[in-house]
Protein backbone atom coordinates (compact mmCIF):
# COMPACT_ATOMS: atom_id res chain seq x y z
CA UNK A 1 0.00 0.00 0.00
CA UNK A 2 1.77 3.37 -0.57
CA UNK A 3 0.96 6.55 1.37
CA UNK A 4 -1.51 8.65 -0.89
CA UNK A 5 -3.91 5.51 -0.56
CA UNK A 6 -3.79 5.97 3.38
CA UNK A 7 -3.61 9.95 2.93
CA UNK A 8 -6.18 10.61 -0.06
CA UNK A 9 -9.34 8.92 2.09
CA UNK A 10 -8.14 10.54 5.45
CA UNK A 11 -8.17 13.67 4.05
CA UNK A 12 -11.67 13.32 2.59
CA UNK A 13 -13.11 12.43 6.01
CA UNK A 14 -11.74 15.31 8.00
CA UNK A 15 -13.11 17.55 4.94
CA UNK A 16 -16.64 15.81 5.23
CA UNK A 17 -16.01 16.00 9.46
CA UNK A 18 -15.22 20.03 8.89
CA UNK A 19 -18.23 20.61 6.54
CA UNK A 20 -21.11 18.71 8.61
CA UNK A 21 -19.75 20.28 11.52
CA UNK A 22 -19.99 23.51 10.23
CA UNK A 23 -23.72 22.77 8.97
CA UNK A 24 -24.74 21.70 12.55
CA UNK A 25 -23.13 24.49 13.79
CA UNK A 26 -24.89 27.46 11.54
CA UNK A 27 -28.45 25.42 12.77
CA UNK A 28 -27.65 26.10 16.17
CA UNK A 29 -26.59 30.07 15.12
CA UNK A 30 -30.06 30.35 13.28
CA UNK A 31 -32.03 28.59 16.54
CA UNK A 32 -30.08 31.36 18.46
CA UNK A 33 -31.25 34.29 16.55
CA UNK A 34 -34.70 33.13 15.92
CA UNK A 35 -34.71 32.98 19.88
CA UNK A 36 -33.63 35.89 20.71
CA UNK A 37 -35.36 37.69 17.77
CA UNK A 38 -38.41 36.61 19.10
CA UNK A 39 -38.23 37.14 22.62
CA UNK A 40 -37.40 41.17 21.98
CA UNK A 41 -40.31 41.17 19.04
CA UNK A 42 -42.53 39.79 21.78
CA UNK A 43 -41.72 41.99 24.88
CA UNK A 44 -41.00 45.63 22.69
CA UNK A 45 -45.13 46.85 22.76
CA UNK A 46 -44.66 46.51 26.40
CA UNK A 47 -41.00 48.25 26.62
CA UNK A 48 -42.73 50.51 24.31
CA UNK A 49 -45.56 51.04 26.43
CA UNK A 50 -43.36 51.24 29.91
CA UNK A 51 -41.08 54.10 27.95
CA UNK A 52 -44.32 56.02 27.49
CA UNK A 53 -45.45 55.67 31.06
CA UNK A 54 -42.39 55.99 33.12
CA UNK A 55 -41.44 58.97 30.71
CA UNK A 56 -39.53 61.51 33.48
CA UNK A 57 -38.52 59.12 35.60
CA UNK A 58 -34.93 57.92 36.23
CA UNK A 59 -32.94 56.45 33.84
CA UNK A 60 -31.89 53.92 35.67
CA UNK A 61 -35.10 52.46 36.96
CA UNK A 62 -36.36 52.86 33.56
CA UNK A 63 -33.45 49.91 32.18
CA UNK A 64 -34.21 48.01 35.14
CA UNK A 65 -37.80 48.24 34.25
CA UNK A 66 -36.85 47.25 30.80
CA UNK A 67 -34.69 44.47 31.42
CA UNK A 68 -37.32 42.86 33.90
CA UNK A 69 -40.04 43.08 31.25
CA UNK A 70 -37.30 41.18 28.95
CA UNK A 71 -36.63 38.75 31.34
CA UNK A 72 -40.73 37.50 31.48
CA UNK A 73 -41.74 34.32 29.40
CA UNK A 74 -40.74 33.89 26.92
CA UNK A 75 -37.21 34.28 28.01
CA UNK A 76 -34.34 33.09 26.82
CA UNK A 77 -32.59 34.08 29.30
CA UNK A 78 -29.38 35.30 27.36
CA UNK A 79 -30.08 38.62 27.40
CA UNK A 80 -28.27 40.74 30.42
CA UNK A 81 -28.36 43.70 32.33
CA UNK A 82 -25.44 45.60 30.13
CA UNK A 83 -27.21 44.97 27.33
CA UNK A 84 -30.15 47.09 28.25
CA UNK A 85 -29.84 50.72 27.97
CA UNK A 86 -32.19 53.87 28.07
CA UNK A 87 -31.86 56.98 26.12
CA UNK A 88 -32.83 60.40 25.29
CA UNK A 89 -33.31 61.24 22.13
CA UNK A 90 -33.61 64.16 20.27
CA UNK A 91 -37.28 65.11 20.36
CA UNK A 92 -37.37 64.27 23.84
CA UNK A 93 -38.79 60.82 23.75
CA UNK A 94 -37.21 57.60 25.40
CA UNK A 95 -35.46 54.83 23.49
CA UNK A 96 -34.32 51.44 24.70
CA UNK A 97 -31.32 50.01 22.43
CA UNK A 98 -30.86 46.21 23.47
CA UNK A 99 -27.43 45.51 22.46
CA UNK A 100 -26.88 42.14 21.25
CA UNK A 101 -24.14 42.26 19.29
CA UNK A 102 -21.94 40.18 21.59
CA UNK A 103 -24.06 37.26 20.72
CA UNK A 104 -23.29 38.46 17.14
CA UNK A 105 -26.94 39.97 16.17
CA UNK A 106 -27.49 43.35 15.31
CA UNK A 107 -28.63 45.86 18.38
CA UNK A 108 -32.46 46.54 18.26
CA UNK A 109 -33.77 50.05 19.23
CA UNK A 110 -37.23 50.55 20.53
CA UNK A 111 -38.80 53.86 20.74
CA UNK A 112 -41.76 54.96 23.32
CA UNK A 113 -44.89 55.56 21.67
CA UNK A 114 -46.12 58.57 20.11
CA UNK A 115 -48.29 60.91 22.35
Amino acid sequence: MNKWQIICPVVAILILGIVLASRHAGGHRRTLVSAITQQIDGHSPQIAALLTSMRGSNVTLIEEAAYQELQTLPSTSLISRAMVTVAVTGDGKLQCVIDTSSLGIPPRTIRSRAD
